[in-house]
């Protein structure tokens, strides 16, 4: 099988002649022109992963759980890829070991938060930090050329982040930058006179298409730092002068310019010619600084006037060779090897990966990946106690289910299991490499369709929709298109609906493609017309959106428009623009009912509480005109909020927001319960991967809440089926009788402008 669709790390060699990658668990070695693609490992019932290689190309380190526990291996290239396990302490998860210049040392840092170095020779391992304000811990660390200084980013309890500097032979560490700034990606320049770094200095406003509200964004710029007060600033004041210089200067300098001083180093920063922007993985190159920004990889000179270059354009990764002359990039599905300068030619370079081939042996991958899916949660879950249960002994529970593992989809069952042993929301298991059948592009035609005993198909309604927006756009409701509730579909594409037995046969691969109908307004082909429709990949938007507009009608009769009415379908991207969308346009209502119900969560719902909690701060007063508030989308007047079972996860968090905010009434039934967070752990081997919950609700007393439990209502209403059934709504007839009742007890009183004032 050819495993490079499975490729997790990538390197390149000091001269970039050939290219390392891990993929399926094995070490590659590819050439960039000439030679054989070789497997390096061949490990049987190991995963190896991390690779990269020494600077003087002599070693390769990586990591390989073949002892159970990952562990940090080095293969000689001089000895026959002779291997040397250099670590055997493993007990928590391990990141990618870095290389110092030398070749003489490795910097990694672990789940526990902790950065180390070790030395490659005797294996001994040296603490340098720990970080206990950031879940990642320390995961951006880099080396000075003269392998002397480390110069890492720390998380502060602001959550900002800062460099940190430590000096291998004082055995010190110090603080580079203050907690007023956020900085990250420090690297050295290859002479190692400067630092180079992204911090969040830039203060842009932007401001919202729709009210008076604004963001920061494009903070980021690119920093540089001479590495003591002997080396002149990066950008100077340009001026030609001649200068004297001692051999007996010329030796100090050379001997202490790569020294970094730690104090008054936030004195030494200057900015590089790049516009503030969005910056990431910076590596240092001659005379500039390779970065990941504006959707490719780019450059910026470290002249004054420099400007920002594209080297290529798509690169999601790259990595750099020892000498600086060559480039691993990673955009698309392709790998190449270009040079670290401006309008560089992807394809051109693209390496051959044709023979990354590996012979899959499926019970050996599974027994790898059940370890390492338990593995997993012990180490990302956010109670190192797994909510009391002995982690060790749940392995060997299931051990005698994993040895009789037949097919994938039994690991993906017993992971599940295993998973369940912790009692926890948010823990997933999604599957690797299984077969894939081929799916047609069905088209649908957004309508509610129901056979007829005449053979053709009714519709019995057409699902109305907003056609400027493709996800809700409704084929059948389109402008220009003869269709109408009741309606009979006699023919598709010339094809009688009668000659199938299923109708939507033919509609097999339209999505997106022009169909022709025959509709009639009565079941014969008499009298019928044609029209031409482009059906849709999915009715959910159109049934959702006609669901969302018969609650809020729904709501408008029973309160004679006096209370508005916004669903909530998620607390990420619908969820946030449902929220602008339909609320912001709402707040002259007298009332206000928000409904939660079968919210999917996403996002913390901070902002989106924030807007719900917003009250009049003044009015302003214009000539001729009604005065206007501030902020202008801010409702006064009572709310209520509808949850149920189906309440969950940032669908949890917002009704505990509306009761801690003192919104209003929640009615309708407990939520789900299930407000314990992800933010990303590794993958399987194979692709796979099993989800585990990193971090959990705390009320601000310091108890657990919500998870496991949900939110209770303050009235309870059930959503009984059969009413639902007969048009009703009983928990939205009940938020509405609420509301009805808290306006006429507090009558909303309108503003009355006086004259304006004459006495002065």
């Amino acid at each position: 099988k050819n495993v490079s669709d499975f490729i997790d790390s990538m390197s390149i060699s000091h001269d970039g002649k050939r290219a390392l990658f891990t993929a399926r668990g094995e070490l590659f070695s590819v050439p960039v022109k000439q030679g054989p693609t070789r497997n390096l490992s061949y490990t049987a019932k190991g995963r190896e992963i991390d690779a990269s290689w020494s600077p003087n190309g002599r070693y390769i380190a990586y990591m390989s759980d073949e002892s159970g526990e990952y562990e940090i291996y080095l293969k000689d290239r001089s000895d026959n890829n002779a291997t040397k396990q250099l670590t055997s302490n493993g007990t928590i998860w391990r990141f990618t070991p870095i290389w110092s210049p030398d070749s003489s040392k490795l910097l990694f840092a672990d789940k526990n938060h902790t950065l180390w170095w070790i030395d490659a020779k005797s294996g001994k391992q040296h603490k340098i930090d720990t970080s206990i304000y950031d879940e990642e811990g320390i995961r951006q660390y880099t080396w000075s050329p003269n392998s002397e200084d480390i110069v890492y980013v720390k998380n502060n309890e602001n959550r900002y982040a800062s460099l940190w500097h430590y000096n291998i032979d004082k055995k010190k560490v110090t603080r580079l930058t203050d907690e007023m700034t956020n900085e990250q990606n420090p690297t050295f320049s290859p002479d190692g006179q400067y630092l180079y770094f992204s911090s969040e200095r830039d203060f842009n406003l932007a401001f919202s298409s729709y009210e008076f509200d604004y963001m920061f964004n494009r903070a980021t710029r690119i920093y540089a730092a001479a590495v003591n007060d002997s080396i002149k600033p990066l950008i100077a004041l340009q001026s030609d002068e001649t200068a004297i210089v001692s051999d007996k200067q010329k030796d100090d300098d050379k001997k202490n310019s790569n020294n970094l001083q730690s104090s008054d180093f936030m004195q030494r920063v200057t900015a590089l010619n790049a516009p503030a922007g969005d910056y990431r993985s910076l590596t240092a190159v001659k005379d500039g600084v390779l970065t990941l920004a504006n959707g490719g990889l780019q450059l910026i000179g470290t002249a004054h006037d420099s400007e920002l270059e594209t080297v290529a354009k798509g690169v999601s990764s790259y990595t750099i060779s020892s000498n600086g002359e060559h480039l691993l990039v990673h955009a698309g599905n392709d790998y190449s090897l270009i040079e670290p300068k401006a309008k560089q030619d992807l394809a051109a370079n693209k390496l051959d990966l044709s023979n990354m081939t590996l012979k899959i042996e499926p019970q050996i991958e599974w027994q790898q990946m059940y370890v390492e899916g338990w593995r997993t949660l012990r180490d990302w879950f956010y109670d190192e106690n797994h909510h009391g249960q002995d982690w060790d002994a749940i392995l060997a529970k299931y051990q005698p289910m994993a040895d009789a593992i037949s097919h994938r989809s039994d690991l993906d069952y017993i992971l599940s299991e295993i998973a369940g042993e912790i009692n926890s929301g948010h823990i997933y298991v999604q599957s690797g490499d299984m077969p894939k059948a081929e799916r047609k592009k069905h088209g649908l035609l957004g309508a509610k369709l129901t056979s007829d005993p005449s053979g053709y198909v009714k519709i019995e309604q057409i699902f109305q929709g907003e056609n400027w927006h493709e996800d809700f756009r409704s084929p059948l409701g389109t402008t220009g298109v003869k269709a109408h509730n009741g309606d009979y579909i006699i023919a598709v594409n010339g094809r009688s609906v009668k000659d199938v037995a299923n109708f939507y046969e033919l509609l097999e691969n339209t999505q997106g493609e022009q169909v022709e109908l025959v509709l009639n307004s009565k079941p014969r082909s008499k009298g019928a017309w044609q029209v031409t429709v482009k059906p849709v990949a999915s009715e959910q938007g159109l049934r959702y959106l006609d669901w969302v507009n018969s609650r809020a009608a729904y709501v408008d009769k029973l309160s004679n428009g006096r209370i508005g009415y916004v669903h909530l379908p998620n607390t990420a991207y619908e969820g946030n623009r449902a929220m602008f969308k339909n609320y912001m346009p709402q707040t002259t209502k007298d009332a206000m009912i928000i409904d939660d119900r079968y919210n999917g969560g996403g996002f913390i719902p901070e902002h989106m509480i924030t807007w719900l909690a917003r009250k009049p701060l003044n009015y302003w007063k214009r000539r001729g005109v009604e005065p206007t508030k501030t902020p202008q989308f801010a409702h006064n007047g009572p709310k209520a909020m509808l949850i149920n079972g189906y309440s969950s996860s940032g669908g949890d968090a917002i009704p505990y927001y509306f009761r801690q905010a003192g919104l209003g009434k929640l009615i309708g039934t407990r939520t789900w319960g299930g407000l314990i967070g992800i933010s990303g752990n590794p993958s399987l081997v194979d692709g796979g991967q099993v989800i585990a919950a990193t971090f959990r609700i705390l009320d601000n007393d310091g108890n657990w809440i919500i998870e496991n439990e949900g939110v209770t209502p303050d009235i309870k209403v059930v959503d009984r089926p059969e009413l639902i059934y007969q048009g009703k709504d009983p928990s939205i007839e009940r938020a509405v009788e609420e509301l009805l009742k808290e306006l006429k007890d507090n009558p909303k009183k309108p503003l009355t402008v006086p004259p304006a004032p004459t006495d002065f």
